[in-house]
């Protein structure tokens, strides 16, 4: 890997809602396993936005490893390089999940997108281990070294862009304040979305996905407001939990 990947690149970016395409797209992935092991895989994208992808390996990847992905990417998908036949990019792995296809082991991935620039610490050392620390204006993700390897924990943190409504919760004879958004990343216990309503810490919310059936109420934990930028609430549901497994379900159906 060069000190970035922009001899083979692409994107637009502007902070929107995140189109999640189903398509026939083809990417090259590209794994770097050590200094001196690198290997590559053709595979069909099966879902992408702006700011991530789904896909399938025929090998596992480690989750909060840095993969390369080079894809002719649809313009209005990218972040950057826009004019550019090809657009590769960084892809931090967010889950690697084991599945059968035709009686073969095959392992469903999901990355959040990071850009085309190498961080430092990934040319000294390619199994150095990466987590989300926020998101750019450009809607690419904000990574930070983590200081040990991705372990399993209870309530694991997925990226998964799930289309959502948000309604924020608020006197009978107040109107309805509603609004059409995005998950940015899930857990059973709570979400993270973008979404302007005017709700702050503590307020309660009623969360809506129609793509996996899911309804509940949430609270407001957290409320960010990045410059130029939607607000991201941080939401954790009241009383149930977000059913991981059967978006985990519906993402692997739609790669096999």
């Amino acid at each position: 890997m060069s000190s970035d990947i922009s001899s083979s690149t692409t994107t637009a970016p502007e902070n929107r809602r995140v189109d999640r395409a189903d398509s026939e797209l083809r990417t090259i992935v590209q794994v770097k396993e050590s200094d001196t092991e690198t290997w590559k895989e053709v595979t069909k994208v099966t879902t992408v936005s702006r700011n991530g992808a789904g896909f399938s390996l025929p090998r596992p990847v480690i989750v909060g490893r840095l993969i390369t992905l080079v894809m002719p990417l649809a313009p209005e998908l990218r972040a950057y390089d826009e004019d550019k036949e090809l657009y590769p990019v960084l892809g931090l792995v967010q889950y690697c999940n084991q599945g059968m296809v035709d009686g073969k082991a095959v392992y469903h991935v999901g990355v959040g997108f990071v850009g085309k620039n190498i961080p430092d610490s990934f040319k000294a050392n390619p199994t150095q281990s990466y987590r989300i620390s926020g998101m750019k204006k450009d809607g690419l993700w904000e990574i930070t070294e983590a200081e040990s390897q991705f372990k399993n924990r209870k309530q694991p943190r997925y990226w998964i862009s799930l289309p959502v409504t948000i309604s924020l919760l608020q006197r009978a004879e107040q109107p309805v304040a509603r609004e059409e958004t995005y998950t940015q990343n899930i857990a059973a216990g709570g979400v993270s979305v973008p979404c302007s309503l005017a709700a702050g810490v503590g307020d309660k919310v009623k969360f809506a996905c129609k793509e996996i059936d899911f309804y509940a109420v949430a609270i407001v934990r957290n409320r960010k407001v990045p410059s130029n930028e939607s607000p991201t609430l941080h939401l954790q549901f009241v009383d149930v939990e977000l059913p991981v497994e059967k978006v985990i379900a519906s993402r692997t159906a739609q790669m096999s």
